[in-house]
């Protein structure tokens, strides 16, 4: 098993999740019905989780990257995140909640954390890992990260306006997103591309980066909201 950094990463994102949920409750921003929704959506994603540990462990998803185009494992995340948000309003209302009640600036800096993909990209300096998609999506998202600390500066003395602030939280998955699928078919078919389904990096695709993207959107949705309300009223 290679050294990683990303099992540290996922009990942080869920650490986070978990505390920004209680302290909505705790504030009455929710009630206890929400936060149970929003607590089974994130038990969800901590058995998904789990499961994909025990397939990197006995290394099935390299297996089954031959079979399984593209990253098939963040679709898992996203298909559990939209069929709960269908299902339940409970949990769209906890979400909603959550949303209005964390400071942003908490789900700006939440993004330093992508500073993590440093990793990757020095081992792909090193020649440890030999696919370009280290650099392509690794590169963007160390960026991305070094900015949340400036942007979540900006965000805590109110310096930043809501629009430049939701076009800034929609950069986070575009630039993951639109080379991953515009790219996917080069990707694929590198052949240091395997290390991204070996265990642990698979726990980035499976679980830390839906939920990085997840809290991206979740920032720019509320903006959005409330700017909406502000153009009615005007």
């Amino acid at each position: 098993m290679k050294f990683s950094i990303l099992p540290i990463f996922v009990i942080i994102v869920f650490t986070f999740c978990i505390f920004i949920t209680r302290r909505a409750n705790k504030n009455h921003s929710i009630n206890t019905t929400e936060k149970r929704s929003v607590y089974f959506l994130l038990l969800s994603l901590f058995v998904w989780t789990l499961t994909s540990i025990a397939l990197g462990i006995k290394n099935l998803h390299v297996e089954l990257m031959e079979n399984i185009p593209l990253l098939w494992q963040a679709n898992v995340a996203v298909v559990i995140l939209a069929i709960a948000l269908f299902l339940s309003r409970n949990l769209r209302n906890g979400l909603r909640g959550l949303a209005s009640c964390t400071p942003w600036h908490w789900l700006v800096f939440f993004q330093a954390l992508r500073i993590g993909a440093l990793g990757g990209v020095m081992k792909g300096i090193k020649g440890e890992v030999t696919s370009t998609y280290v650099f392509w999506v690794g590169i963007p998202d160390l960026l991305y990260g070094i900015s949340a600390l400036f942007v979540g500066w900006l965000a805590l003395r109110q310096a930043i306006s809501n629009r430049s602030l939701m076009i800034w939280s929609l950069i986070g998955p575009t630039i993951i997103l639109l080379p991953t699928f515009l790219f996917n078919n080069y990707f694929m078919n590198e052949p240091g591309f395997t290390f991204i389904f070996e265990f642990p990096m698979v726990l980035a695709p499976s679980i830390v980066v839906p939920i990085f993207l997840f809290i991206n959107f979740l920032l720019a949705w509320k903006i959005f909201e409330l700017t909406r309300k502000k153009n009615k009223v005007e």
